[in-house]
């Protein structure tokens, strides 16, 4: 385990390990809306998570992530692309945003914003897009492709590496 390291607020110090500080500014971030001081074009403050990053432990997901297999870039096009090609509606733009933004911690704000127009209004939005995926998750034997911390607001991430597979697989069917 790494040396724990210091955050200093005003008079305040707290100790905690590297990767729970780097959870601790996204927090931060998405809760004091940075949005005025960032560029439409780095939607997640421009912060991109490697695949080997300790934050992606630290997700919120349950049973749909836990209890089965990463992908693997390797080996399962064929798999994410009988996962993709079903996806419809909202559950599309939903998956496409995190495909489009690998490794980027997203907010409810930067997806309805992305998405455009009034695709979605919030949060219940968003999870009933995400709904729109339990098949796919269900029939592909794998975890979701994506990650979740909820939070205020809750942000959404994929991987590197399965942004990759899936980009690949959606130029396959040609969608």
């Amino acid at each position: 385990m790494s040396e724990p390291v210091r955050v200093s607020i005003g008079d305040m110090e707290l100790r905690m390990s590297r990767a729970r500080a780097e959870q601790l500014v996204v927090s931060l971030k998405s809760q004091l809306d940075v949005d005025a001081t960032r560029q439409p074009s780095e939607p997640g403050g421009g912060l991109v998570l490697p695949d080997g990053h300790p934050l992606w432990d630290q997700h919120t997901g349950l049973d749909g992530h836990r209890d089965y297999p990463e992908w693997e870039a390797d080996s399962d096009l064929a798999d994410a692309e009988a996962f993709y090609q079903p996806v419809r509606g909202k559950a599309k733009v939903f998956f496409d945003l995190l495909i489009d933004y690998p490794g980027r911690l997203l907010t409810v704000d930067d997806l309805c914003r992305l998405a455009g127009g009034d695709v979605f209004s919030g949060p219940r939005s968003i999870a009933g897009a995400i709904n729109g995926l339990y098949r796919s998750h269900q029939a592909s034997g794998r975890r979701y492709p994506f990650y979740w911390w909820e939070g205020r607001p809750t942000s959404y991430a994929m991987k590197l590496s399965v942004a990759e597979l899936f980009r690949g697989a959606r130029a396959n069917l040609g969608l």
